[in-house]
This record gives structure tokens, C-alpha cells and sequence, in this order.
């Protein structure tokens, strides 16, 4: 049978063996840039109509420069776009939480939405994914900001690398593709965005890289410094936990433990030598470090405890849904019907 004279019903079952891919944009002050990014996204993703039915939803955090009432006309415009107007500004973390909550694809992108990222480049995230993989993350090979930006970044992804044993060379970047069933098991606190390799693989999924063009901006002014940087830098120790002692928290403060109780054990048999040796009032005359020991045997006891609390709190964190930590005041735009 031609095309021409296919049925109704063969169109119909075409479209749902397309796959739904939602494309995610966190929206904090782009009034400039919208127009451009949705214009460049629907060229970009017009080639793959054939294969993938897209929705775009756009998520606007407390824009206070007009990116709202910009983006709500640009739905008037196009019925795959979806906007959600956060309450307040959360942050970039919490904005893409709510997209990908909000997203109904099988496949989603994530994006900024100042353009700093090229929509032309969605069909190489979708191809790479169709070699079997759950997340492709975009590499930033030849960035293009300042010195200052780029080596404290290089030296947070060596050590993102080193210590939550993953291989992708540039964790922050927000442009990633990622099967939904992964999206659905991430739950992202905090700016834990830059984070989310390192929350895929724990869950079991195949990650790669893909190079992905990057230049300055070319509306506004970024919305990142050297100060967010330098905070990757503590959240190390949360990942170096997360990676190594999510589910049994009890070994780490029980190895802290044992640490600081053997010390204390060690304090103790010198004084107690001393005093079978010299007959020495060592209370007394090494009233320090007597002290220290009882200090460090209470620390030890205190640390132990704080592991059997851990541990109680990770059965409650891994058997417990998890709430949201943002509120949705409006929604534009319908969801697709499936």
C-alpha cells in the first residue's frame, strides 16, 4: 500500500512508535535568547521528525527580567513547548529537578538556555544513545571562558574523577542526554546538577562523552563565578561519601572510630607503663594527656553512635519516597497525549 493510501489507524500506531524526547531548559533571566533557542531547536529537531516526537519544556526560576511573560507567547506559537514558572528562584539544581520531573519522554535532554550550548548538536546525543548507552554527557573540549574559569574546573573534574571513579572528563556541564528510566531514579539537591554522572553510575548506567561546541554567552551576563567553582571543592567530601558509604554509613564513622579509640588506647598504655615503671602519679603529672584520652574514648563512642544513627537514616532514605524540594506555581502549555 502507497503512503498515500495508508489508513488512519497505520498513521496513528507510526506515531506512537516514535519515541518522545523531552528537550529541558532551566530559564533564569534569557528574555534575549528564548526566541533564538526555540527557533534553533525546531530546526534542529525538525530533521528527526521521522524518528522522535519532541516536547520542549522550558522551566523559568524566578526570572525577574521578563523571561516569563517571553516564553509564555512563545507557547502560543508552538504547541510542543511547555512552561513551568517556579514560585521563587530556587537555583539551577532545583529548575532542572522540576523539568525532569515535568518531562514525558522516553529520552530527555538537558540544556541551558542561554545558548551557551548549541540545540544543532541534539542529533548527536541522540545517535550516541542509540548505541546503547543510558547517559551522554557533553564534553567541553575547547571552552572558551577565561583562564580563571577554566583551570579551577580542570583541576574539580580530576579530582570528581579520581574520587567518584568515573571517567567522564567534564562532570559540569549541563548538557547530557539520558534515558528516562535513569531521570527517574535521580533525585537532585542542592547544586548537585554538576553531579549527575557520578548519581547515574551509581545507579548502574552506561555513560560516555561527546564533544560539544562551547562559546561565551551571547546575551547577558553568566550566572556562575569562581566562588561556584571553589564549592565543587566541598562537595567533594559528600561525594567521596555518597560513591564509597551511601548504604553502609556505619563503615566510615566506624573506621573513624577505631582510629581515634586506638589512639586513645595507645595514650593510656603509656601512661599505665609509666605508672607500673616509675611508680609516677601520671594523673597528675601528665594530666594532658589523660585528659586527651578521655576525650578521645568519648569522640569514639560518640563516632560509632553517629554511624548506627547513619545507618538507620540510609533504610529510611532508600525505603522512603523522596518530597520535592521546589513548588510549581503555573504551567503553560498541555502535555503530550500518550
Amino acid at each position: 500500500m502507497s503512503p498515500m493510501h495508508a489508513r488512519p489507524d497505520e498513521s496513528a500506531e507510526d506515531d506512537a512508535a516514535r519515541p518522545l524526547v523531552s528537550i529541558v531548559a532551566p530559564v533564569y533571566n534569557e528574555r534575549e535568547a528564548l526566541p533564538e533557542l526555540l527557533d534553533r531547536t525546531t530546526k534542529a529537531v525538525a530533521a528527526l521528525a521521522g524518528r522522535y516526537e519532541f516536547e520542549f519544556v522550558w522551566v523559568d526560576d524566578g526570572s525577574r527580567d521578563g523571561s516569563l511573560a517571553v516564553a509564555r507567547e512563545l507557547v502560543s506559537r508552538e504547541p510542543r513547548l511547555r512552561v513551568v514558572q517556579l514560585r521563587k528562584n530556587y537555583g539551577q539544581t532545583a529548575a532542572l529537578q522540576a523539568g525532569l520531573d515535568e518531562a514525558q519522554g522516553e529520552i530527555i535532554i538537558s540544556m541551558d538556555a542561554d545558548l551557551q550550548h548549541f540545540p544543532e548538536e541534539i542529533p548527536d546525543f541522540l545517535s550516541k544513545l542509540d548505541e546503547g548507552y543510558d547517559v551522554v554527557c557533553g564534553w567541553r573540549h575547547q571552552r572558551q571562558e577565561t583562564a580563571l574559569r577554566r583551570w579551577p574546573s580542570r583541576v574539580a573534574n580530576y579530582l570528581i574523577r579520581r574520587v567518584a571513579r568515573v571517567e567522564i572528563r567534564d562532570v559540569g556541564t549541563t548538557y547530557r542526554a539520558y534515558r528516562a528510566e535513569i531521570v527517574r531514579e535521580l533525585r537532585l539537591l542542592g547544586e548537585n546538577h554538576r553531579f549527575v554522572p557520578v548519581f547515574a553510575t551509581a545507579l548502574g548506567a552506561r555513560i560516555t562523552e561527546i564533544p560539544i561546541t562551547n562559546v561565551d554567552r551571547p546575551f547577558g551576563q553568566s550566572n556562575y563565578g569562581l566562588a561556584r567553582t571553589l564549592n565543587v571543592f566541598i562537595d567533594l567530601f559528600f561525594l567521596y561519601f555518597f560513591v564509597r558509604y551511601l548504604d553502609r554509613p556505619l563503615r566510615i564513622f566506624g573506621e573513624a572510630a577505631m582510629v581515634v579509640g586506638a589512639v586513645a588506647i595507645l595514650i593510656t598504655l603509656y601512661l599505665l607503663v609509666t605508672w607500673l615503671g616509675t611508680g609516677m602519679a601520671v594523673v597528675r603529672e601528665h594530666s594532658g594527656l589523660f585528659t586527651a584520652a578521655l576525650v578521645l574514648y568519648l569522640a569514639s563512642v560518640q563516632l560509632f553512635m553517629a554511624g548506627i544513627l547513619g545507618e538507620m537514616l540510609s533504610r529510611v532514605y532508600f525505603n522512603t519516597a523522596e518530597k520535592s524540594h521546589y513548588r510549581v506555581r503555573r504551567i503553560w502549555g498541555s502535555k503530550p497525549q500518550g
